[in-house]
């Protein structure tokens, strides 16, 4: 997966994470643990130790590392009602999913399967920057961040943009639910019957990701729509 389909995805899951326990300063942890893997590993792997890995995808791509972040963070929010380490650990979780990390069982379930699976890095700067900007899902990932996600969330944790945002927030919530519903459907089905769509460019097991991540956004925009007060009360932080 690409970095803003990582980012738009750990913005939903940090949502909804935040939502359930009721602690909307979990987003940006959460979003944080989406974008940690590539952050670490593609400038370890690939420039540092590119002469004995050469691979963007090692140690925080690994199973061992998501247990230990996950256990850790579970431990820390049981005992001292401290969620943050656990979203880090839930962003982390989204990105190896979106990533297929199972399809690479050797990096996945390093050490236990012997050592890293090399990728060619020949050019791969601009191999990566190319599919980014020829990906449509990047450009549909920009415009879900600059135009939705960021204002919805941000009116929901800082009070300052109620007044302005409040009274298109409803219906352009209630709008984006169906609209995420169908593209969400629309992608996984082509992830499920394994055809290619040119509106993704990816594979089959990319696709079937990709679709459920989407769809899980419009059951966020849903969540997101029963908090939007009717009238002119102030949603702020709750």
């Amino acid at each position: 997966m690409f970095i803003l389909f990582h980012l738009v995805s750990g913005l939903v899951v940090g949502y909804l994470l935040a939502d359930r326990l009721r602690n909307m300063t979990l987003i940006l942890p959460c979003v944080f643990g989406a974008l940690l893997p590539d952050l670490v590993d593609k400038p370890l792997g690939l420039l540092i130790l590119s002469e004995s890995v050469g691979s963007g995808r090692i140690f925080l791509h690994t199973l061992l590392f998501l247990l230990v972040l996950l256990i850790t963070g579970w431990a820390l929010l049981s005992r001292y009602r401290a969620p943050a380490l656990f979203a880090v650990a839930i962003g982390v979780a989204s990105h190896q999913v979106l990533d297929l990390m199972w399809e690479m069982p050797k990096t996945w379930f390093y050490p236990f399967l012997g050592q890293f699976e090399p990728i060619s890095q020949e050019g791969w700067f601009l191999h990566e920057l190319l599919l980014e900007l020829r990906n449509p899902v990047e450009w549909v990932s920009a415009l879900i961040l600059g135009v939705v996600l960021l204002p919805l969330i941000s009116s929901r944790v800082a009070g300052w943009m109620n007044s302005t945002l409040q009274p298109i927030l409803r219906p352009a919530t209630l709008l984006a639910v169906p609209l995420l519903a169908a593209a969400g459907l629309f992608i996984l089905f082509y992830g499920v019957t394994n055809h290619y769509t040119p509106l993704t460019g990816w594979s089959a097991g990319y696709n079937i990701v990709g679709g459920f991540t989407i769809l899980l956004a419009g059951y966020a925009a849903y969540r997101f729509y029963r908090t939007i007060p009717d009238g002119e009360t102030s949603i702020g932080l709750k």
